[in-house]
């Protein structure tokens, strides 16, 4: 498994994250529709990180995010018929590292990619990312690539 990122979208990432540094920094990942949406273990094709505001309650955003519903139907109504797709999410971990939570497992949506950034004092320190198995019990962690 692996989640493959357009050039640049790493640097964009990681300035999204260390900008929002206390608070989680978060955004959608969007890619061409994969033959193989449902099938765990595919290689996911990101070309474009949107970043977007954390819509968590400000008293939580250190360590937890939140997307807004709207914008994200927002965002899959423009690319509706386009043969793109949100293909994951992107969210960092001020302080903490860049493994998946219990609150990430609860919230997380199968065939997705979760990229979590580690932001530790303001800078970023590690990149991983991962997809929630279809059991929903667990993530499997995927190899990030840059195309």
């Amino acid at each position: 498994m692996s989640l493959k990122v357009k050039a640049g979208l790493k640097d964009l990432v990681k300035a999204t994250c260390e900008k929002a540094y206390p608070e989680e920094g978060c955004g959608l990942l969007l890619g061409p529709v994969p033959d193989d949406f449902d099938k765990q273990g595919r290689v996911v094709v990101a070309d474009e990180a949107r970043p977007l505001p954390n819509g968590w309650d400000s008293s939580s955003k250190t360590n937890r995010y939140l997307i807004d519903p709207r914008m994200l139907a927002k965002v899959e109504a423009e690319l509706s018929g386009s043969g793109r797709a949100v293909v994951g999410f992107f969210h960092s971990h001020p302080n903490h590292p860049a493994w998946p939570s219990p609150f990430d497992l609860m919230m997380a949506w199968p065939c997705l990619s979760y990229w979590i950034v580690r932001v530790q004092d303001g800078k970023l320190s590690d990149s991983r990312s991962w997809q929630r198995t279809e059991d929903s019990r667990s993530f499997i962690e995927e190899e990030i690539l840059e195309a």
